[in-house]
């Protein structure tokens, strides 16, 4: 199995670290993935956290992960002979995946528009904050600021406090993949017209697209939905799901009727095993039980209950015993563990990648998905900076060698 889904296509990858993804998961699945970075080196490179906290540019954890399996060039749009440079690369060339701010572009002669007649079956995905068009297209953002200008924001985090943001990149995360689903639908409708197109990603569209549970309440009935921090609400009652337990953190939620009752009783019947007050006793028949009608009173009686019984266990315990008994409860894993999973490590989902810059092998998540007949595993890491200029410009420019060095002497590359 060597082939690769999209095998013999090629990108120009000019995102910073809102679009990284995007490239990583098309170089995943067989992309020539091509980083152009600025000479010197791309100002993501400097984001923290690095490897044994030395903040170089060739140790940045962020540009480790998500540039994997990509070639790196430095090219300076900036400059004319750069953007020729560019423009020959588009030729031969499938996707340009790029996060400049909108008009940007434009304004140096690469936008789709521009390409597009130096290659129709060009395809153009742009990932920025607000999209192409519109009175916020060309406002500066980020991450948080599309979480928030969305409505993301403010549903997480606890009612009587103020919102929190969710942990890592989420809304990054879908807007990339939101990009990379957008590329591959244009590549699909180019083969079959020969025509190529623009994508036009907005991360603050992506992550409204996350929020139709607030949306939908307030569109209907004009009802605003209270943050509900370790709870989950079902009709005008939350119910709690996320638990303390002697060693950390587990997820459990009482379901209703007969898809919650085998897992209900499991539950009853360990806590009198363990000899605590159980108020889950008095509910005598589980197939009919409605979490939309459990008055607070009894609601937090039980809750009261259940977490002295969750404090009693630790995470193994309710893992193993927990599996056994068909409670499902799950335990919110700390990265340790999530290393040394089994179930991850059944599916050989971790990868080991040399890294001989750094005298040390370093231990990578994957794939993002498998399949049968084509492999999606990472096999390369990512570029240094200006790793495969000479690779790059000689094998699909035809440059010389003292051609490449000029460019380098006269900073355009």
């Amino acid at each position: 199995m060597t082939n690769r889904l999209l095998q013999g296509f090629r990108a120009l990858d000019m995102t910073d670290e809102k679009g990284f993804v995007c490239g990583k998961v098309l170089a995943a699945m067989g992309v020539d993935v091509i980083k152009v970075e600025r000479p010197g080196g791309d100002s993501s490179r400097n984001i923290p956290p690095f490897v044994d906290n030395d903040p170089d540019p060739e140790k940045c954890l962020l540009w480790l992960i998500y540039n994997t399996d990509k070639r790196g060039i430095t090219l300076n749009l900036e400059t004319a002979k750069g953007q020729d440079l560019f423009k020959e690369l588009v030729k031969v060339s499938d996707f340009i995946i790029e996060s400049f701010t909108p008009g940007y572009l434009e304004s140096i002669g690469l936008d789709y528009d521009a390409l597009s007649r130096l290659n129709r079956r060009i395809i153009m995905t742009s990932l920025t904050p607000f999209g192409q068009k519109g009175p916020y297209s060309r406002f500066k953002g980020g991450e948080l600021i599309a979480s928030a200008m969305s409505g993301v924001l403010l549903s997480n985090g606890y009612a009587d406090r103020a919102p929190v943001k969710e942990a890592l990149d989420a809304n990054y995360f879908h807007a990339n993949g939101a990009a990379v689903l957008g590329s591959v639908m244009a590549h699909y409708h180019r083969e079959a017209t020969g025509e190529g197109q623009q994508v036009d990603v907005s991360a603050q569209e992506v992550s409204a697209s996350r929020n139709t549970n607030n949306i939908l309440p307030y569109l209907f009935d004009k009802r605003m939905l209270k943050r509900s921090g370790d709870c989950q609400w079902l009709g005008l009652n939350p119910a709690r799901w996320i638990w303390e337990c002697k060693d950390g953190y587990v997820w459990h939620n009482l379901m209703g009727g007969k898809v919650g009752a085998p897992a209900n009783r499991a539950l009853s019947q360990w806590m009198d095993e363990d000899g605590i007050e159980n108020p889950l006793r008095e509910i005598k028949d589980w197939n009919t039980f409605d979490r939309s009608t459990v008055t607070m009173e009894e609601k937090t009686v039980r809750e009261k209950a259940i977490a002295e019984f969750f404090l009693r266990h630790t995470k193994k315990e309710l893992d193993t015993e927990g599996r056994r008994r068909g409670i499902n409860a799950a335990v919110a894993n700390t990265p340790d563990e999530v290393v040394e999973h089994p179930q991850l490590k059944a599916r050989n989902y971790w990868v080991e990648l040399e890294h001989a810059e750094l005298g040390r092998s370093m231990q990578y998540p994957g794939h993002f998905f498998l399949s049968t007949e084509t492999t999606t595993k990472i096999q390369r890491r990512a570029p240094l900076v200006g790793e495969h200029n000479k690779a790059v410009y000689q094998e699909l420019l035809g440059l010389s060698d003292s051609e490449v060095e000029e460019l380098k002497d006269n900073g355009v590359i």
